[in-house]
């Protein structure tokens, strides 16, 4: 009885973490509904909203629960083993080939490209490819023990600087890019892959500490870069966004509701099962041959990972074909309806900023990173603090956001200030924070920031300005989500450092007296 408790425990709460990312929206949905804000929100609308949102919950517990015993754990192995190869080449094929394979699986991607109406195959390439470059500089730096600030200075230079080449309707969409490969898959892979390479480097390197920060960061760099290249080769008059929401968010029939729901679930989920097993195939098949080359584990163990991947992909499947019939198409009809309303400014940027604050609310990682914030800052800084300043700094940046797509003004005038202060503020904070910060924005866009928040506000630019401006007006919506925790966290940092060493201070003249002969060293480090 005590062995089934044991085992039950751990599953209701990954349940609950996993329906706790789509509650919130699900009740904000319900309050818009109830109180008949949007007339055109009709119960048929509204019931398939509810049903997505129930088997979207369902899609990320099978992830998730999938994941640890298999993503993260084929992370940790490579990681632990890889620099054991001691041949340069073979350290940088294999990783190169790690970054493109976990970034084409990633779920996040396929709901941005679903939304830019591009050819999937190219920009999904363009991406994966990003992300293997600069998963391999990642890499490199830890092998030759280069400074990671000074590499965020240099390719961030890169970036903006080639940002002055890109057509307009490129500009936000790159940096969505780099935002999305940070998503459910990519993640857990990159830090467990990062923890693992840290302690294959225990004996050898006096750095080991910071080892395991900042790869997540640099790879997001990569896509926005390659993107960008992509922008070069691409006609920009071909860049025409073609508004379609299907069927589903216009019935008002019951009759009509049900054989129309479940013909689309059924289509969606038979087209995921087959992209998808493309998608995820050659990450089990490249873990077959490194763990014959390498590893060598067991059959038990092996067994273990690959049914884990079983149940990541099928979750995958589950999330990404409810996100496609109800979630993403309703989003856009509400933001579309939001933005045809008379005096619908203050209604539009409230709505953002509510999805935002909630959406970091839910997020079981943010909790997480909360908690190792509080500990590192010696309970200077309470996780209660600074979960709330994420909450209100992510929700201050989606209510940017939507004056930005209602105005259509250039994403650059919010980026280049962020991000000067930003990479400014990595030389006055400690290493710590700063690692943290560059970390963290990838944490603080989650899954709903894709597949809700995202469609929202191309439905809202829609009716503003209509398809020709919902590249330039609508995306970087993700990428804004995940830049503001780069400057907040390193702020609270500065605060926590400014705080200790005031405090120190006061200390010393508490035990100093004029004629006192004691010697006391206070080291505030």
């Amino acid at each position: 009885m005590k062995r089934t408790g044991f085992l039950v425990r751990p599953i209701v709460k990954r349940i609950f973490e996993s329906y706790l990312a789509v509650i919130p929206i699900i009740l904000l949905m319900t309050i818009i509904f109830l109180t008949k804000i949007i007339k055109s929100f009709t119960v048929m609308s509204y019931f398939a909203f509810l049903i997505c949102g129930l088997i979207i919950g369902l899609g990320l517990f099978l992830f998730s629960f999938g994941q640890e015993s298999s993503i993260s754990r084929i992370g940790t192995l490579i990681g632990n083993t890889l620099f054991k190869q001691r041949k340069l080449f073979l350290i940088a094929a294999m990783t190169f080939l790690l970054g493109v394979i976990i970034t084409v699986a990633e779920p996040d991607l396929k709901i941005l490209s679903a939304q830019t109406r591009m050819n999937d195959i190219v920009l999904v390439t363009a991406v994966s490819v990003g992300v293997g470059l600069f998963f391999l500089f990642g890499v490199l730096r830890i092998l030759f023990n280069k400074n990671l600030q000074v590499l965020f200075l240099c390719f961030y230079a890169l970036i903006f600087a080639a940002a002055g080449l890109v057509d307009k309707r490129f500009l936000p969409l790159s940096f969505d890019s780099g935002a999305v490969v940070t998503g459910p898959l990519t993640i857990p892979f990159i830090l467990s892959f990062g923890a693992g390479l840290a302690k294959s480097r225990e004996s050898s390197s006096s750095t080991t500490g910071e080892d395991s920060f900042g790869l997540t960061a640099l790879v997001t760099a990569g896509p926005i870069l390659t993107v960008m290249l992509l922008s070069l080769a691409i006609d920009p008059s071909s860049m025409v966004y073609k508004w379609d929401l299907g069927e589903l968010v216009d019935v008002t029939d019951w009759g009509t509701f049900w054989p129309l729901f479940g013909d689309l679930f059924a289509q969606s989920i038979v087209s995921q099962l087959k992209n998808l097993a493309i998608a995820i195939a050659p990450l089990g098949l490249f873990f077959a041959v490194y763990d014959w080359l390498f590893v060598h584990l067991s059959y038990k163990e092996k067994a273990k990972i690959f049914f884990g991947l079983v149940y990541s992909y099928l979750g995958m499947v589950v999330f990404l074909s409810a996100v496609g019939v109800g979630f993403l198409p309703i989003a856009q009809k509400i933001g579309y309806e939001i933005g045809n309303m008379p005096s619908s400014f203050a209604l539009a940027v409230s709505l953002a900023a509510l999805f935002g604050f909630f959406g970091v609310l839910a997020e079981p990682a943010v909790h997480v990173l909360v908690k190792q914030i509080e500990n590192v800052s010696e309970g200077v800084i309470s996780a209660k603090t600074v979960l709330a300043v994420l909450a209100f700094s992510v929700g201050g940046g989606m209510a940017l956001q939507a004056v930005r797509t209602y105005y259509g003004f250039n994403l650059l005038y919010y980026f280049i200030p962020l991000y000067a202060l930003a990479l400014a503020l990595q030389f006055f904070v400690p290493k710590i924070y700063a690692n943290i910060a560059f970390d963290s924005g990838s944490i603080a866009s989650g899954p709903m920031a894709a597949s809700f928040v995202m469609p929202f506000i191309v439905g809202l630019a829609y009716a503003e300005h209509g398809a020709d401006m919902i590249y330039e007006a609508a995306f970087g919506t993700i990428a804004m989500v995940s830049a503001m925790p780069l400057v907040v966290i390193q702020l609270l940092g500065l605060y926590a450092e400014t705080k200790r060493k005031i405090a120190y201070r006061r200390i010393q003249k508490k035990f100093i007296e004029p004629d006192d002969c004691q010697v006391i060293h206070f080291d505030p480090e």
